[in-house]
Parts: structure tokens; C-alpha cells; sequence
């Protein structure tokens, strides 16, 4: 049976090999990715920490206006906990973010997830689509090979760990260790068994976490297992990411909406008023109208002194957040903790006075929520801090070499069957 299972191994192996070796190099080299980027690009991340302190919202919007056309309005900001970084400005539709200098004001640059033309977008689009052309609504060659290919892995691995069980106890110790004091081709063969069985697992994991992205059946049938529906998919809501860096956390990719059980618990209302807005905070005439401290300023565009009202209220009742992101009516808290990594608390603000008028806790949240992100930090090795993404990032490079030593084991075995052929020839 295990001559069997070996074949199977071997030729599901062959031709996926070196696809699985660039989807596990270019997976360890974006587990670190944020660290890297702000590692090779200081001054585009760090902001100069001066005594002053940061500036207030809306007197830091009005510098950061003047560098930027009239056309464009700041319509998101994100504020790290950590007072040496920079500001994240967002404008427009799209997700590209403006780096600024919270102390000076002064725009650093921009990021985009899917901006062409740097080192990770080049990595984070082998990774996903293989380079090719991506698009949501539209079917992806890039995406296919990923899928089949981490799919395929599966299989391998799966297989693998059947080969290598040991027939006794006795042989255990073998399996598990590698000599380095043995020939070059013992030394590649036990590298091969034992490197692959101790990072086994947590390769499993992230092929498991990863096919949600890949195919629809495969999502639906993994969330059924929590409990949860997903839903058709006009009914996609995008996910905002909190506190999130890199470009992994991107729109594109992403499991569509599903929908699970919403607990109403989660929708508190400070004032008792069942989560009702105020008149007119939702009504953009009225704010424009408003003027002074109102939702929008005259000149058109959010009025930032509301905004610096909620920040100040936010960060005093959540002083180990991670970030806060506010945004016109809403707001969100980046829960600074393990597990999930894109845990946060939602609110919303009346537009007029800054005042709280709804809560959303990510403990009342419905299921979809929670389960979207937990695959999120299981995959990329967030949900235990440091310590699993340097797991991480070992078992993404062991993952990788495993297609190379099974093709040299492959290769030297063929020569030796080879040369006995031909000596009984």
C-alpha cells in the first residue's frame, strides 16, 4: 500500500513542485513584510518623534491640505498607538494611503496594495495570482494555479506524512532527526523526511486557511463546518483592515460576505435609543449647511474637529488599542491582542457633535466577522504575535526546499537504477 501511496507522492509532486516552492518563498518573505518595508524605507513609515506631540486632527488636515490638490479630500485617517509612526490618510475609492508626518504634517509618500512597481507587489501578486491578471468578478488563470497548486499540496503532504510513518518505535528517533555526518544524499534524504514532518502542520494550516481565497465550494464547505451560510455574491461586503500594514490584509482575494448568526447585544446604544441616529446626522445637506464644528465644513469636505472630539473620547477609553480609524460617521478600535489580529470595535458618531451614539464590540459580533479574520491571522501566523510568524516564516522556507530535495532524492535514484540497467545490460 505504501508503494502505492509513494507513486502518488511522487507524481503529484513532479510537475507542482517548483509552483509550491514559490508560493512558500514568496509566503516567507511577506510574513515579515511590514518589518522589512519600514526596515528599508525609514523615513516613508517613522515619523520624527518631537517634545510638542502630535498635532490635533484639525489642525494637522488643513497643513496636509496645502500639498494636496483641492480636488482630493481626506476621507479616513488611521492613528498608531505608537507615537513613531506615521499617520495613514485615505482618499478616494480606491485603497491607496497617504503616509503622513503626524508631528510636521508633512506627506511622506503613498501606499497601494495593488500599486505595480515595488518589490512586495511584485511578491504579494506571485503569491495570489502568479502574476497574471486578477480581477473579482472575472476568472484568473493565476488564481487557478495557486489554488490547484496549494490544493495539490495538500495531497502531498498528506501522502508524505502516510510514507513516513515509521513500522516501530525503534525507528521514530530515525525518522525525526538528520544526520549531518552521513553522505551528501542521507544528509538531502533525511533533511527531506524529517524537515518535512516537523513542519508539516503548520504548512497544512496555512494550505487549509489559504484555500478559502482560492475556491467557492472550498469557502463554502469550510465555513459550513463553523456554522455559518455564505451568501450570494452581490451581497460582498469589504472588510476594512485595522491596524494592518501590509498588503496581505488587501480587498482583493478575500472571502466574500458570509453571513452567520448576527447577536443584536453587539449593536449597544449608550443613550438606550436602540441604535437610532439622531436626526439629520446622516443628511450631508444639513451638515454642509451646518458649517462650524458640523459633519462637513462649508467649503465642502469632513469638518476634523469632530473628528479630533471622537479620537480624544476613543483613545482615553482604549488606551491599549492599537490604532483608532475614523472616518465620516464611523469609527473603529484595533483590539491589541493575540488571536485574531483584525478584532476591533466598531462605532458610530454623530456627524454634528462628535457625540457616540452606537457601540458594535468584536465579542458581539456576528460569527462571519470573527471567523473571516481568525482565517486571516491563522494563515499569515499573526494570531500568536512574534513567536508563530517566526514559526512561520521557518516552515514557509522548509516548505520550500522540500520540492528541491525530493527532486535531487528523485534524480539520484533514477542515475542508480539507471547504471544498474546498464551494467546487467
Amino acid at each position: 500500500m505504501k508503494k502505492f501511496i509513494a507513486k502518488i507522492h511522487l507524481w503529484l509532486s513532479v510537475p507542482f513542485g517548483v509552483v509550491i516552492t514559490i508560493l512558500c518563498l514568496t509566503g516567507a518573505l511577506l510574513v515579515f513584510e511590514t518589518e522589512i518595508q519600514e526596515v528599508t524605507n525609514p523615513s516613508l513609515y517613522k515619523a520624527k518623534v518631537s517634545d510638542s506631540g502630535r498635532m490635533p486632527i484639525n489642525l494637522l488636515m488643513p497643513k496636509v491640505k496645502e500639498q494636496l490638490p483641492d480636488s482630493v479630500v481626506i476621507s479616513s485617517v488611521q492613528i498608531p498607538s505608537n507615537s513613531s509612526k506615521n499617520y495613514r490618510m485615505g482618499f478616494g475609492q480606491g485603497r491607496t494611503s497617504l503616509l503622513v508626518d503626524p508631528y510636521t504634517a508633512e506627506i511622506k509618500g503613498q501606499v497601494s496594495p495593488s500599486a505595480k512597481g515595488t518589490f512586495y507587489s511584485f511578491i504579494r501578486r506571485f503569491h495570489r495570482w502568479f502574476l497574471f491578471q486578477y480581477s473579482r468578478d472575472s476568472f484568473s488563470w493565476g488564481k487557478m494555479i495557486t489554488g490547484v497548486s496549494t490544493l495539490v499540496f495538500v495531497f502531498i503532504m498528506i501522502t508524505g506524512i502516510i510514507i513516513w510513518v515509521p513500522k516501530t518505535l525503534k525507528m521514530l528517533k530515525t525518522r525525526l532527526s538528520i544526520k549531518t555526518n552521513a553522505s551528501r544524499f542521507r544528509f538531502w534524504y533525511d533533511t527531506h523526511l524529517a524537515g518535512g514532518i516537523w513542519v508539516a502542520l503548520l504548512l497544512l494550516t496555512m494550505c487549509l486557511t489559504g484555500l478559502t481565497w482560492s475556491f467557492n465550494w472550498y469557502r463554502n464547505g469550510f465555513y459550513k463546518v463553523f456554522g455559518v451560510e455564505t451568501s450570494a455574491p452581490s451581497q460582498v461586503v469589504q472588510q476594512t483592515q485595522q491596524g494592518q500594514g501590509n498588503g496581505r490584509g488587501s480587498q482583493e482575494g478575500r472571502p466574500e460576505r458570509v453571513d452567520g448568526n448576527s447577536d443584536k447585544q453587539g449593536q449597544i446604544n449608550r443613550e438606550g435609543r436602540g441604535g437610532e441616529r439622531p436626526e439629520g446626522a446622516e443628511n450631508p445637506e444639513r451638515q454642509e449647511r451646518s458649517g462650524g464644528r458640523g459633519g462637513y465644513q462649508r467649503q465642502g469636505g469632513p469638518n476634523y474637529a469632530v473628528w479630533d472630539d471622537v479620537y480624544a473620547s476613543l483613545s482615553k477609553e482604549n488606551p491599549r488599542a492599537k490604532a483608532i480609524s475614523i472616518q465620516n460617521g464611523t469609527a473603529s478600535v484595533s483590539i491589541n491582542k493575540r488571536g485574531n489580529t483584525r478584532a476591533s470595535d466598531s462605532y458610530t458618531f454623530d456627524g454634528l457633535t462628535g457625540e457616540i451614539t452606537d457601540i458594535k464590540y468584536y465579542k458581539y459580533q456576528d460569527r462571519s466577522s470573527k471567523i473571516r479574520g481568525w482565517i486571516y491571522a491563522v494563515h499569515v501566523g499573526t494570531w500568536g504575535g512574534m513567536f508563530t510568524r517566526i514559526l512561520y516564516f521557518i516552515a514557509c522556507l522548509a516548505g520550500a526546499s522540500l520540492p528541491l530535495t525530493g527532486y535531487y532524492i528523485y534524480l539520484k535514484k533514477w542515475r542508480v537504477r539507471r547504471k544498474k540497467k546498464t551494467r546487467t545490460a
